[in-house]
């Protein structure tokens, strides 16, 4: 509905976060880039219900402090609201996408063979086998079956609280994710019955039963995210699965990526129709939108060649190259 105040942007932007919020996105960053956008327009545009494309050059403008990346993501947050302003009614101009191009991976995920994820759950349960191990040591086991046999976030894991897990359901209840997207996450029946013997080992630590954590330290609180990676690397090792050192992996969010790739190299291979299976592994793996699982698309043609053509005549259109529009 277009609003007929004259002082109607900001309500404008009002509206648009509120919108975004009620599709489950935090919107924090872009809703303080939006409060300064406001200062802008009533600059060029006195507050009218309108996106002038003065305001859009000014605002595309990149200062000497900035670097490329910052500039795109904050035309990015103007496109966005361009495109809602659009969509509702009101004049704004249209702002092309090379403006704001969808930023690539930098990095290449490193994909475990089912034979290496094999060494490393080895690996993790004989550390985990002695008397003297820590806390976290106890958990690992259960902690990696579930990072490798659910595709699920490390912070995911470490957060999950004993009242998610049905076991007769057999699945899990992820409420503390990335993007505030809840799901709910289906289990194996081997997986499910190693959770029960979790949730029915005695208590070892003071404030176990009242933390509500499935997994917990000794302060009754999740296990850092640090301590589990130095694990990892040092499973990694033990598997004989070499590092390349600093950014370079592989990293404990490749057991993510695996996971991923696995599942659609399955569908591949079954002739599922991606079209429609695109969609469940994006909301199953909690992505904010389908280019994730494009990119594992491109993963699944690179490694496996055979396939190739395969994905290239049936679903060739879901992972067209990126083209940018030529400058006129």
């Amino acid at each position: 509905m277009q609003a007929s105040s004259e002082k109607a942007f900001p309500a404008i932007v009002a509206q648009y976060i509120e919108e975004k919020r009620a599709m489950g996105f935090k919107f924090e960053k872009s809703a303080q880039i939006l409060r300064t956008i406001c200062l802008l327009q009533e600059e060029t545009d006195m507050g009218k219900p309108i996106l002038s494309k003065e305001l859009f050059v000014r605002w595309a403008q990149q200062t000497s402090w900035e670097t490329l990346g910052n500039r795109t993501q904050r035309i990015s947050v103007l496109r966005g609201l361009s495109n809602y302003m659009i969509r509702i009614g009101n004049t704004a101009v249209p702002i092309p996408v090379r403006f704001s191009p969808c930023k690539e991976y930098e990095y290449s995920p490193y994909i475990f063979s089912d034979e290496q994820l094999g060494k490393i759950l080895r690996a993790v349960d004989e550390s985990c086998s002695e008397e003297s191990v820590s806390q976290l040591e106890k958990d690992l086991p259960l902690i990696f079956r579930l990072l490798i046999g659910c595709g699920l976030r490390a912070t995911e894991t470490l957060n999950i609280r004993r009242d998610d897990v049905d076991l007769e359901g057999m699945t899990i209840f992820l409420k503390r994710t990335k993007n505030m997207k809840e799901r709910i996450i289906p289990i194996a029946a081997s997986l499910n019955e190693r959770l029960q013997a979790h949730l029915e080992r005695p208590a070892m630590l003071l404030g176990y039963s009242d933390s509500g954590l499935l997994f917990q330290n000794g302060q009754g609180k999740p296990h850092s995210s640090n301590h589990l990676y130095w694990k990892f690397r040092e499973y990694l090792w033990k598997a004989g699965i070499p590092h390349g050192g600093r950014g370079k992996g592989p990293r404990l969010h490749d057991l993510r990526h695996t996971y991923a790739v696995r599942i659609m190299n399955k569908w591949v291979r079954d002739g599922h129709n991606l079209t429609t299976s695109l969609p469940y592994l994006a909301i199953y793996m909690g992505h904010s939108g389908l280019k994730a699982s494009q990119h594992y698309l491109r993963m699944i043609s690179q490694m496996h060649p055979h396939l190739l053509g395969m994905v290239d005549d049936c679903y060739g259109w879901v992972i067209p190259e990126v083209q940018h529009e030529e400058q006129q």
